[in-house]
């Protein structure tokens, strides 16, 4: 995978965002003339995984598989989210393979 990278907006951005998100919701409500008795928030969390080279490059160059370095990057996510070991996120029949690669993930090292 490529370095990491992370993005913050700052408080003017911050700012800009919130406005649009309740201009968005004075629209879908037609300015507060329809109720939302019955309305859930749903949160969406947006990761992009992008690779320095090309997934056959990583693969074939480095001997690195890079499907297991997303699958233990959405393991920790999905771990985080739903408060729940990696243990219980994966299919007993995957278990082993997962550990094998992914070590830190069942806090070995």
């Amino acid at each position: 995978l490529a370095s990491e990278r992370t993005e913050a907006l700052l408080a003017e951005e911050q700012s800009r965002e919130k406005r649009r998100a309740f201009d968005l919701l004075d629209s879908l409500t037609k300015a507060g003339a329809l109720d939302l008795d019955h309305a859930s928030l749903h949160v969406l969390v947006a990761l992009v995984h992008t690779f320095e080279k090309s997934v056959l490059d990583t693969l074939v160059q480095d001997n690195v598989n890079p499907i297991e370095r997303v699958e233990a990057s959405l393991l920790t996510l999905a771990s985080t989210l739903h408060a729940q070991p990696v243990a219980r996120l994966v299919a007993p029949g995957q278990a082993v393979r997962v550990r094998h690669h992914s070590p830190a993930l069942w806090g070995e090292l």
